[in-house]
């Protein structure tokens, strides 16, 4: 789970939020809560969170000292602000610090914090700090290994395969699966993504999938036992390879070829990550002023959201989020030099819905607000 630190000085604020947002949906908790900054700024350095929600008037040091005092330790932490109205000055001299959303108290509603949450996960999965995982409605996590994966190997591969030297191979009990099956390949996925550089998950069925790699025999070695500790750690067991699993791993070649058949041909090299790039581009292109969320992207391309995250940036030197903005961005300045059309209709038929955030977001790229910007460019 995501860490959150929630400092604010109004109990019925604070306790309003803590009780009534669904945290776990975001894969959030409320690791501890503050009224005034100099607690706020205490456990912050004490739980090391991924994510503070402060407002800005509290005693003993207000919300932008304690902003200034985080970024000086921890310059990806998400920081969501909440404000009054007349707050804007200082929101304006918190742009330096790169806050990731505000909140204005007298419009506060469910949907609008939900809605800055899932953006804030969003920006937290593609800088690539992802959420400690906890393992739901398994009374007995050493079972999984054992009782939800079959088989699980690593092999070398035949010569005609040489392009991959090693692999993970799990299969998953068909009546398991939708209870165990995203919960495990994305925990191991994103251990072997941090582990081991130029992996491809590959489908063989519903059920059955493997994660290719290539790497010296020696570096991989030192990496599998590493991945074996971790998920030890996470699941209170051992990783083991089997017998049974070794002899499901014969058959390999077999459960590739029909994959191959059937729909994943896929190169291991950088012409394939830049193909799925391009892809994605070419979609963001089309679809940017839609609501299109990290998600939707990373579904429609066919990766998980951190590893399409990774390739993304690689790829294009920006995060997903800054490269979507700069689309709706000159789409924006596009039509605010050619229609007639408000300002407001304007960013909301290019995909900005959070006008706030884009007056605030124009102005911090052109130096104007949108309407001066307009109005120097006619």
């Amino acid at each position: 789970m995501y860490k959150v630190l929630f400092a604010e000085d109004e109990l019925l604020v604070r306790l309003g939020l803590q009780n009534s947002i669904p945290w776990s949906k975001y894969e959030m908790e409320v690791a501890a809560l503050a009224d005034n900054g100099i607690e706020a700024y205490r456990l912050f350095e004490e739980i090391h969170p991924d994510i503070l929600i402060t407002d800005l008037r509290m005693e003993g040091m207000d919300g932008l000292e304690l902003v200034k005092r985080v970024r000086e330790i921890d310059k990806e932490c998400a920081i969501v602000v909440i404000s009054c109205l007349n707050d804007f000055e200082t929101l304006r001299k918190l742009i330096p610090y790169n806050i990731n959303a505000y909140v204005l108290k007298a419009s506060i509603s469910i949907d609008e914090v939900c809605n800055v949450l899932e953006q804030t996960k969003e920006y937290l999965i593609s800088i690539g700090r992802t959420a400690k995982k906890v393992i739901p409605d398994l009374e007995k996590p050493e079972d999984i290994i054992s009782k939800y994966l079959l088989g699980d190997a690593i092999i070398s591969l035949e010569d005609d395969f040489e392009i991959f030297e090693h692999l993970l191979l799990f299969s998953l009990e068909e009546e398991n699966k939708d209870k165990i099956n995203k919960l495990a390949m994305d925990f191991i996925y994103e251990l072997v993504n941090r582990q081991i550089p130029g992996e491809m998950l590959v489908p063989l069925k519903d059920k059955e999938f493997c994660v290719f790699y290539r790497s010296t025999e020696k570096k991989m070695d030192e990496r599998i036992k590493r991945i074996n500790n971790s998920i030890g750690d996470f699941l209170g067991v051992r990783f083991k390879i089997t017998h049974s699993s070794r002899r499901k791993a014969e058959n390999l070649k077999d459960w590739f070829d029909r994959a191959y058949v059937q729909q994943y041909e896929i190169n291991i090299d950088e012409n394939s990550g830049k193909a799925l790039i391009q892809k994605s581009i070419e979609y963001i292109q089309e679809h940017f002023r839609e609501s299109l969320t990290l998600t939707d992207i990373s579904r429609t391309i066919g990766l998980s959201v951190s590893y399409f995250s990774y390739l993304f940036k690689q790829e294009t030197g920006k995060n997903y989020i800054e490269y979507l903005n700069e689309i709706r961005l000159l789409a924006t300045m596009k039509d605010l030099m050619n229609t007639d059309e408000k300002v407001v209709v304007v960013a909301q038929k290019n995909g900005f819905q959070n006008l706030e955030y884009f007056s605030r977001y124009f102005k911090k790229q052109t130096g104007e607000s949108p309407a001066r910007w307009r109005k120097l460019n006619r």
